[in-house]
């Protein structure tokens, strides 16, 4: 293939990298590159393009942020399947982990623990309360961990609810599912963190280190959240969508 020519609008030049990127689209979209295969080394690529590794590496970062292909560390760099790019945003009342990851997630393994209250879950509870239930979640996808959650939950939540502690079942269903059919709202804080492995502890969650972080309260009937969550979603399985509408 002949080297990439830059490309000029009017008088103004494209960058090279946008060049690769629609090179590299129409590429995909054509199907020399099937979803879910492997695109050609780095070194390949920027050999076949006649381009740099840097601007090679631009332009695959543009890739990745508009869901067309994803970097599996040490792996490389992947067609997404098209039936896996999600489509709905976070302004959907479900589960932000279902919302947002890209991955198929078919197992939760969950542990919980009770402990006194504290400053912090008064601040994040809005509220004061004798105990709290600290639930970890790992959600997995074929056997891979591919986000986690941490939910604090207030005792008079478990209580209201009816939830049997002794049924771990019970309880995911219930901060997996019913939260969320019973919910009235939810706010959301979305950030970037690199402490999603530290939080996860008991399984790494990716080795890029750079996470989505959705910090969510949940309210269903008043001004104190049910419960709060931290999920922590690594930036190479998740899909942020934010649908916003005219009013």
């Amino acid at each position: 293939m002949n080297k990439i020519e830059q490309l000029t609008n009017g008088t103004k030049k494209i960058p090279r990298c946008v060049a690769v990127y629609n090179k590299l689209f129409q590429m995909i979209k054509d199907g020399e590159f099937v979803q879910d295969s492997r695109l050609p080394t780095e070194p390949e690529l920027a050999k076949t393009m006649g381009v740099s590794r840097t601007t090679l590496r631009q332009a695959l970062a543009f890739l990745q942020e508009d869901g067309i292909i994803k970097n599996m560390q040490g792996k490389g760099n992947f067609v997404m399947k098209s039936g896996v790019k999600i489509e709905k945003g976070l302004e959907t009342l479900e589960h932000p982990v279902y919302s947002s990851v890209t991955e198929e997630i078919d197992e939760v393994e969950l542990e919980f623990r009770i402990e006194p209250s504290s400053d912090y879950t008064a601040k994040v509870l809005e509220r004061k309360t004798p105990v709290v239930i600290f639930a970890d979640r790992w959600y997995k996808s074929k056997g891979k961990t591919v986000a986690y959650t941490l939910s604090t939950i207030p005792v008079e939540t478990i209580s209201e609810a009816g939830i049997e502690l002794s049924d771990k079942n019970q309880l995911l269903e219930y901060l997996d599912k019913t939260i969320y059919e019973k919910a009235k709202h939810s706010s959301i804080k979305l950030t970037f963190s690199e402490a999603g492995n530290v939080s996860a502890m008991k399984y790494t969650v990716s080795k890029s280190e750079r996470f989505y972080l959705l910090a969510e309260s949940i309210h269903i009937k008043n001004k104190y959240p049910v419960l709060y969550n931290k999920h922590y979603i690594p930036v190479e399985n998740g899909s942020i969508i934010i649908d916003r509408r005219l009013k």
